[in-house]
C-alpha cells in the first residue's frame, strides 16, 4: 500500500478511509461545525460536527486488520481533537465513495452530547445545533448529502 500526502489526496480526489460523526444534543439537534477558513476543501462551509482521515499510524496491524476498531478509534480521537468530548458512538453505517459527493470509504458514527465543547481552533471555525431545516449554508456535500441520506433525525 502506498500513502499519500493529505494535500495529493484531496487534489487528486483519491479514494480514502475516513471518519464522520453526527453529534445529537439531547434535545434531538445536530450539531454541524464551520470548517476553519485555512482548510484545503471547503473553507468556511458547514459540516458534519466532526470528519478525520484514517492515518498510517492509525493501523493496529496491517492496513486491513480489524477495520471496524481502527474506524471507531479514529472517531473517537477526531471527537475529543475538535470538540472536547469523549462520549460512547454508535455505528450508523459503513458508506462507499457517492459520485459527485465524496470520494471516501467513510464510517459514519452518531453520539449524543450536550457538551461543553472545546473547538480545536486550526480546524473548526464554529459550531451551531440546529433542526433538520435549519442547517446554515454553505455547506459540505458531504454534509447535505448525510442531511437527506440519515435514516433517522431526532428533532
Amino acid at each position: 500500500m502506498r500513502w499519500e500526502a493529505r494535500r495529493t489526496i484531496h487534489e487528486q480526489r483519491l479514494v480514502h478511509r475516513s471518519v464522520h460523526v453526527v453529534v445529537f444534543d439531547s434535545r434531538g439537534r445536530l450539531l454541524v461545525q464551520r470548517r476553519h477558513r485555512d482548510k484545503q476543501t471547503y473553507p468556511l462551509h458547514w459540516d458534519t460536527s466532526c470528519a478525520g482521515h484514517v492515518e498510517e499510524g492509525d493501523y493496529l496491524g496491517g492496513p486491513d486488520d480489524d477495520l471496524d476498531r481502527v474506524y471507531e478509534q479514529v472517531a473517537a480521537r477526531e471527537l475529543h481533537e475538535e470538540l472536547g468530548i469523549a462520549v460512547p458512538l454508535r455505528r450508523l453505517a459503513r458508506l462507499p465513495p457517492e459520485p459527485g459527493v465524496h470520494y471516501e470509504q467513510v464510517h459514519l458514527f452518531a453520539c449524543t452530547s450536550d457538551g461543553p465543547f472545546t473547538l480545536q481552533a486550526e480546524e473548526v471555525e464554529d459550531i451551531r445545533l440546529v433542526g433538520k431545516g435549519e442547517v446554515p449554508e454553505p455547506m459540505t456535500h458531504m454534509l447535505r448529502w448525510l442531511i437527506g441520506w440519515l435514516p433517522t433525525w431526532p428533532c
